[in-house]
């Protein structure tokens, strides 16, 4: 067995998955859960966690909601979070809050082209306000 071996995630939302992650992950990603539900969520998992590991370190993901950095040029759906690098910062920080250690951003795009300049648009207004 390869040591240290690579870190174990678990997917899902139900309880059951819950449980999986808290009692043998190193990680667990959420699936499609509502950014209201995660607080919850988390507390379930970390509390389940302590009890059958202790003190053992777990990570929490997130896919954040779909972003556009700028003014969008095209109608986009209500739920993208969009305007300049803070405000959308702001919502990433939001997830930190709650416990989430690692975020996947995603972008509300309509090209390849398009996707480039929001990925330069990321790295140069948003990341900064984004901190360690």
């Amino acid at each position: 067995m390869q040591r240290p071996r690579p870190p174990i995630w678990v997917g899902g939302s139900t309880r059951a998955a819950l449980r999986r992650a808290a009692e043998r992950g190193d990680g667990w990603l959420p699936q499609g859960t509502p950014r209201a539900e995660l607080p919850a969520q988390i507390a379930y998992l970390r509390a389940h966690r302590a009890r059958v590991r202790g003190e053992a370190p777990i990570e929490i993901g997130a896919i954040s909601e779909f972003c556009y950095v700028g003014t969008p040029r095209f109608d986009v759906p209500p739920n993208t979070r969009t305007g300049r690098g803070e405000a959308v910062a702001a919502g990433l920080r939001e997830l930190r809050a709650i416990g989430v250690s690692h975020c996947g951003v995603r972008f509300r795009v309509r090209s390849c082209d398009e996707l480039v300049e929001q990925i330069e648009a990321f790295a140069s207004e948003v990341a900064p306000h984004l901190g360690d």
